[in-house]
C-alpha cells in the first residue's frame, strides 16, 4: 500500500468514531510487514492458510526438521493411535 493510500485510509478511520485502543491498534496493523502471498502459487486449492507466508515457512522448516537424522515420528495409523496421542499431549 502506497503512503497516498495509507494516508487516505487514515483520514477516513480518522472519522469513524473509534477508542483511542482501536485506532492505536489500527495504526499498528497498517504498518506491519505484509506476508500475504497468492496460495494458488503454493497450494492448489488456494487454501488460504498458504496465503500467510509465515504458515508456510513453518511447514517448510518442519519438513527440514524431519529429514534430519534422528528425527523421531509417532505413526497414527488408527482412530485410537490418534486418541492416543492426543491424550498423551
Amino acid at each position: 500500500m502506497t503512503t497516498f493510500a495509507l494516508n487516505n485510509l487514515w483520514t477516513y478511520l480518522q472519522g469513524l468514531s473509534l477508542s483511542q485502543e482501536d485506532r492505536n491498534w489500527l495504526a499498528s496493523k497498517l504498518q506491519e510487514t505484509s506476508y500475504q502471498v497468492d496460495p494458488y502459487d503454493i497450494s492448489p486449492s488456494g487454501d488460504t492458510f498458504f496465503a500467510d507466508s509465515r504458515n508456510v515457512k513453518a511447514v517448510e522448516d518442519d519438513i527440514a526438521e524431519a529429514h534430519l537424522s534422528g528425527a523421531k515420528f509417532t505413526r497414527l495409523e488408527t482412530k485410537e493411535d490418534i486418541t492416543d496421542f492426543i491424550s498423551s499431549l
